[in-house]
């Protein structure tokens, strides 16, 4: 009776050990995956998601660097040893639709530089100053109106309102890989005896995705916009 009681007990206590070890697994599997997933933009009949990286690590939902408030990614524009720093930077969107689809994307960079001063007198204390940055445009090699730089490769249709086609129809039933920015130029921030500056980018991104065939009713371009 004593060993049969004490057999139960240790093939109770091994199943348990089992159980616990198997959800062991389950978690760490899910955080793993969770970890290397991107941020999730849209579902359904087309899902697009999101893969801003720095230094090939992605920014997810869980990261310092993404703002899921605002739904942005946020970015080190003039500390070359900071870990979100520009010229770290990658975009890649990936897109899965059920249907043939084209894809437009639109780039919204924030440019935000604020300026502190040092040996401030306390009882005249100097807020410090905060605006945007604007830019001019480069050249082909990016984003107009940006210093972010656009991936060699892409293949892609600007319009005057800030819309980015895609050229090429995205093929159904399966992801396509979009490379969209490759790094972006330094913020020449300026630090002095009187003050010093700091200058960080907030970037969203809206990808508008429609059925192939019906881009022209859906996006008001013309039959031949893609030639």
């Amino acid at each position: 009776m004593t060993f049969r009681l004490k057999t139960r007990l240790m093939t109770l206590s091994l199943v348990l050990i089992l159980v616990l070890s198997s959800s062991l697994l389950v978690v760490y599997a899910y955080f793993v995956k969770k970890q290397d997933h991107g941020i999730i933009v849209a579902t359904g009949e087309f899902t697009v998601e999101i893969f801003a990286s720095f230094n090939d690590v992605v920014v997810n939902t869980e990261s310092p660097y993404y703002d899921a408030q605002k739904n942005i990614i946020i970015v080190n524009a003039y500390d070359q040893l900071s870990e979100n720093y520009i010229g770290n930077l990658k975009i890649d969107i990936g897109i899965t639709p059920e249907v043939a689809a084209r894809v437009r994307i639109k780039l919204q960079d924030e440019w935000e530089l604020t300026r502190i001063y040092l040996d401030q007198n306390p009882e005249y204390p100097i807020d410090p100053v905060i605006e945007n940055v604007y830019h001019t445009p480069k050249g082909s090699g990016y984003y107009p109106f940006s210093l972010l730089k656009i991936n060699p490769t892409f293949n892609g249709i600007y319009d005057l309102q800030g819309y980015t086609y895609i050229n090429q129809i995205i093929p159904k039933n399966q992801t396509t890989m979009i490379h969209f920015i490759d790094s972006g130029d330094r913020y020449p921030a300026r630090t002095n005896e009187v003050f010093y500056e700091m200058c960080y980018v907030y970037i969203d991104l809206i990808v508008d995705v429609v059925q192939a065939n019906r881009f022209v009713e859906k996006w008001g371009i013309e039959p031949d916009f893609f030639g």
